[in-house]
């Protein structure tokens, strides 16, 4: 698996704020090299799900598998953002906000043959609170913008291998 491209920088790169009541932008939010931390929890999620990555340096000449492997996957991280509004509200809690975070991947998985096999966008969303469901409303389950860029990056990774068009065109294995 070649390194996640998109455009961002390896060093500190804007991902969204926290904004005041009224408006007025509190704190910048940066995260470090965010396409390497991607490619991390991407190799980590598809360990997890029992596939066997292999890191590469770089994306190999013609971008066909190296010798050994029968697929490559590329990924595009198109955005990575998290903000967090406060509102005017305050509750025993303290200062009611909301916090929405986005993780947006282009995935391109081929063959030996260099044939794509699958190709799509998938997007990994954590809003908080979360929305209301019926008549009850939520608490907010995090409360920092890490953590709900965290969980927004984990289901951009993890929805990846709930695409059918991903799952159909691995071979499966039966134990």
């Amino acid at each position: 698996m070649p390194p996640t491209t998109g455009d961002f920088t390896a060093g500190d790169s804007p991902v969204g704020a926290i904004y005041n009541a009224d408006g007025s932008t509190q704190a910048p939010l940066m995260v470090d090299d965010p396409l390497r931390a991607f490619n991390d929890a991407l190799l980590k999620g598809l360990a997890d799900a029992g596939l066997t990555p292999v890191p590469l340096g770089s994306n190999p000449d013609g971008g066909k598998p190296p010798e050994g492997s029968d697929f490559i996957l590329n990924s595009e991280l198109e955005q990575a953002v998290v903000n967090k509004r406060f509102g005017t509200l305050q509750t025993v809690h303290g200062q009611y906000f909301a916090m929405h975070a986005t993780v947006r991947v282009k995935y391109e998985l081929k063959n030996r043959d260099g044939t794509v096999l699958y190709s799509g966008d998938v997007s990994g969303i954590e809003d908080e609170p979360p929305n209301p469901v019926g008549g009850e409303v939520f608490l907010p389950l995090e409360t920092e913008p890490a953590e709900s860029l965290s969980v927004a990056l984990s289901r951009a990774v993890g929805l990846l291998m709930l695409q059918t068009g991903f799952r159909d065109a691995l071979p499966m294995s039966h134990k």
